[in-house]
């Protein structure tokens, strides 16, 4: 119920994330291409691509202003695959809820502090919203709303795109070429 194959492994999850919390967006990126064989283009070169920091809201939330129409005509292929990784934290742990400090300023520590404060009742809680949705597969079966990164990967993992495209990663990657028709 937690865990679906490689890209909700720790390490995955760990490397696809920023220094300072997740990156639903990089991650979102990773599946759009490494998966559904999807091609973005480049960054508008006047756009500064920095989601704005404010410790009173989760990623989430500070991710809504991307759902502006110039920004959602790329975004609303990344961040549907992106957005249900966040059942996991940077580190890859897997959590229910993000936790904020009594100046209602986001908790991010998983130490003796935080069961201390959690404990001392000094944290409120909010649920975490990983659904997401999938688009562009190919297939009717796989495509559609999903409620986590788990069920998500379940359904990519029935998609002939998805193997296809992760296979052809593979070779590339190994290989350190593209692929042939002699191969």
């Amino acid at each position: 119920e937690q865990r679906a194959g490689i890209l909700t492994h720790p390490a995955w999850l760990a490397a696809w994330s920023l220094n300072d919390g997740n990156d639903p967006i990089h991650r979102g990126i990773w599946v759009f291409e490494k998966l559904l064989a999807g091609k973005l283009q480049d960054v508008p070169p006047d756009v500064d691509a920095k989601v704005p920091i404010d410790p009173h809201q989760t990623l989430r939330e500070r991710m809504e202003l991307l759902r502006a129409e110039r920004c959602w005509n790329c975004h609303h292929k990344i961040n549907p695959l992106g957005e249900p990784f966040e059942m996991f934290d940077d580190w890859g742990r897997f959590r229910t809820h993000v936790y904020f400090g009594e100046d209602s300023k986001l908790f991010t520590r998983r130490d003796h502090q935080f069961k201390q404060q959690l404990e001392k009742g000094k944290l409120t809680s909010r649920k975490i919203n990983a659904t997401g949705a999938i688009q562009g597969s190919g297939d009717p079966k796989v495509d559609g709303k999903v409620e986590n990164a788990v069920e998500m990967l379940h359904r990519l993992g029935r998609s002939e795109r998805a193997r296809q495209s992760f296979i052809r990663h593979l070779f590339r990657y190994f290989m350190g070429r593209n692929e042939m028709l002699s191969d």
